[in-house]
């Protein structure tokens, strides 16, 4: 039981330090293999539509519009979006970002442990052990299925009020 214990505590502390530099959930969404459309300029949609937007406080006084209106630009202006890989900075604006980072990673983590400690099953045989490394397993799957259950549970639509319903 004192291998798998260390190996248990060996693989949480270099969970702990290599998190935040090197992180495969983070290499999966990360690679280069996903990509995201950047959004146009307000000069670009300017240009497009065919408007001219005034540059400053100044110009928009003498045009005689002080306050802001916010810019209308025509569904059938040839617009072609640039596209760009996906980096870290950008994935962290998701969501769940961060739980799947941490939870991709705790299963990686998970199963080098059992994988390790099934090893150490086949080459030392120990008697009346238990295996940690299956500890670790069930953690993970306890971990999924608490987290499906709190998805499930902010994903469904709240019933409408009564009387909120088209009148019959």
């Amino acid at each position: 039981m004192g291998v798998q214990v260390v190996l248990s505590l060996l693989a949480a502390s270099v969970m702990q330090k290599l998190a935040p530099h090197c992180s495969f959930a983070r290499w999966l969404l990360c690679n280069g293999s996903l990509h995201r459309y950047k959004h146009p300029s307000d000069e670009e949609l300017c240009a497009l539509a065919g408007k001219q937007r005034p540059k400053g406080k100044r110009d928009r006084r003498a045009n005689g519009t002080a306050d802001e209106k916010p810019l209308s630009v025509p569904r059938d202006i040839d617009l072609h979006l640039d596209t760009c890989p996906i980096t870290a900075v950008d994935a962290l604006v998701l969501r769940y970002f961060l739980e799947y980072q941490w939870f991709v990673d705790f299963a990686l983590y998970a199963t080098v442990v059992y994988g390790i400690t099934e090893g150490y099953y086949c080459l030392a045989d120990p008697q009346k052990e238990t295996n940690i490394g299956v500890l670790w397993c069930l953690l993970t799957v306890v971990f999924s299925v608490s987290w499906w259950r709190r998805g499930q549970d902010t994903t469904q639509l709240s019933p409408a009020p009564a009387g909120a319903g088209p009148a019959a």
